[in-house]
């Protein structure tokens, strides 16, 4: 009988042992039913020759990228590099200024930093290349790669924020029809 009692306990004993073993493995973090949520700031518009559209403080006309808030907050954009070559997601980090909930700004890829915080040090190649937004630790927040460009013709979202990408007339800082 102390047999068989020694023997049940032993099992007993085993299984909670086991159960105990399986239960610190699990995970304790809650299940993510949802996948993370992609931050909405956006490539929204671009011109790589700009003869005549829009000219900067300098009045010189450069290339620009028109970045695109489609948050409800407030997002810091010194959190973000701009780059034209995806082997270079730190190429230019972007300037500590506050883009407002569904609003616009133009990043002027000029090369020419010294020029104030807006200008990257950049240029766009209107025969066609890659734009990119990173984040400080290399995640990609957006990117485009496109083709040839015409002079002074916008290439951008449709609407703004949305995958459908046109050739447009340009709408720097506003809308995009």
């Amino acid at each position: 009988m102390f047999f068989k009692f020694q023997q049940s306990f032993k099992i007993i004993l085993f299984v909670t042992v086991l159960m105990t073993i399986q239960t610190c493995h699990k995970s304790t973090e809650p299940e993510q039913n949802e996948p993370p949520k992609r931050l909405k700031l956006y490539i929204n518009e671009f011109m790589a020759s700009n003869k005549s559209t829009i000219a900067d403080e300098k009045n010189q006309f450069d290339d620009w990228v028109e970045l695109y808030n489609g948050e409800d907050t407030t997002v810091n954009l010194s959190l973000f590099y701009l780059t034209d070559e995806f082997t270079r997601k730190n190429k230019w980090r972007m300037p500590n200024f506050n883009l407002q909930p569904k609003k616009w700004i133009l990043i002027w890829c000029d090369e020419d930093s010294a020029q104030g915080i807006l200008h990257s040090n950049f240029k766009l190649s209107s025969a066609g290349e890659q734009i990119g937004i990173f984040s400080l630790s290399s995640e990609v927040i957006d990117t485009i790669t496109y083709g040839p460009q015409k002079t002074d013709t916008s290439y951008g979202r449709f609407p703004d924020g949305a995958d459908f990408w046109k050739f447009m007339n340009p709408t720097p800082n506003s809308s995009n029809k």
